[in-house]
């Protein structure tokens, strides 16, 4: 009952905001008192969504059942894109089109067989088949990693995810070559969106938590140890330079084309907000001199109607320059 009693379900708003993906951020007051009132019911909502998925199965035995429950879960999608920028498109579109598909239907349109073995599958087919695992604590300690740019004018600017377009999950994720979930870190064991569980994730110490539990109440308190600094680096040093090189050349190729569409077109998972990236939406890739690649631990906490981010440990990579 610990996920339902106990798990900070509303940080992701605040993890959002820390990521310039938060719809709602065009307005920090505003992103702060929905923050505030979605933690008020939190433990009621958890409860409402664990059980519309352990249920789900029930929903076969009525045509109007499994609409309700099929859109009810489009909805759910739509409310975590606008409390967090967590966009699940496609599964909103095929929800979607079950839905019209079965408004068209009868209900004598569901033989017995069809209904056993919806039901068989839903329960069992874990089984059988791979299914996304979406099952972890969050928080708002986060390890939080991003990209800056250094303009010609000589100032560091946030790289918008959005900018790597198809590889803009892969920076989220962390996937695209860094070893930072396999090795012991002096940052906390957190995804960027403050989730925990959702891998293998190693903490520095068996003395400071032996459970994906355990470090969730410490970072619900913003109360696990870090280091400070980072020793050694929380990822192989090398490995940022032919990403973030690829991705500016293909930025710059992109921006040179005939047609040049924006990345903010592309269909993300997680978008970047323009109105929380102003200063990089305002660049041209040749306007962009160098990078560099930073991991933070933060603690996420609203306070006077604004979101509160404070830096707990950093580690901060190397100049990474541009060949113009």
């Amino acid at each position: 009952m610990s996920w339902i009693l106990e798990n900070p379900t509303s940080s992701i708003m605040l993890a959002g905001y820390g990521l310039g993906a938060a719809p709602l951020g065009f307005s920090e007051s505003l992103l702060a008192h929905a923050y505030e009132a979605v933690r008020a019911v939190q433990v009621p909502m958890n409860v409402v969504i664990l059980a519309a998925q352990l249920l789900c199965f029930l929903a076969f035995l009525r045509r109007r059942w499994l609409i309700g429950l099929t859109a009810f879960f489009d909805i759910m999608h739509i409310g975590i894109f606008l409390l967090s920028g967590a966009l699940f498109l496609h599964w909103i579109i095929l929800n979607s089109l079950i839905v019209a598909a079965l408004t068209r239907m009868k209900e004598s349109s569901f033989s017995t067989t069809a209904i056993v073995t919806g039901i068989v599958v839903t329960i069992f087919g874990d089984a059988l088949f791979y299914n996304a695992r979406l099952g972890w604590y969050d928080s708002r300690q986060i390890r939080q990693a991003h990209f800056e740019a250094l303009t010609k004018e000589g100032g560091w600017v946030r790289v918008a995810p959005s900018f790597f377009r198809d590889a803009s999950y892969l920076l989220y994720a962390r996937h695209f070559g860094y070893q930072e979930y396999r090795r012991e870190s002096g940052h906390v064991p957190t995804s960027a969106w403050g989730q925990i569980g959702i891998r293998k994730v190693r903490p520095k110490s068996s003395d400071v938590a032996s459970s994906n539990y355990e470090i969730m109440k410490l970072t619900n308190e913003c109360a696990y140890p870090v280091e400070q600094p980072i020793t050694p680096p929380d990822y192989d040093a090398a490995r940022p330079a032919p990403f973030i090189l690829g991705q500016h050349n293909r930025a710059v190729n992109l921006a040179s084309s005939a047609v040049a569409v924006g990345y903010n077109f592309y269909p993300h998972h997680h978008y970047s907000m323009p109105f929380l990236h102003r200063a990089f939406e305002a660049l041209e890739p040749r306007d962009i001199v160098a990078y560099r690649y930073l991991v933070d631990t933060v603690c996420l906490d609203v306070a006077d109607g604004k979101v509160v981010r404070r830096v707990m440990t950093q580690t901060l990579g190397p100049r990474i320059d541009v060949r113009q």
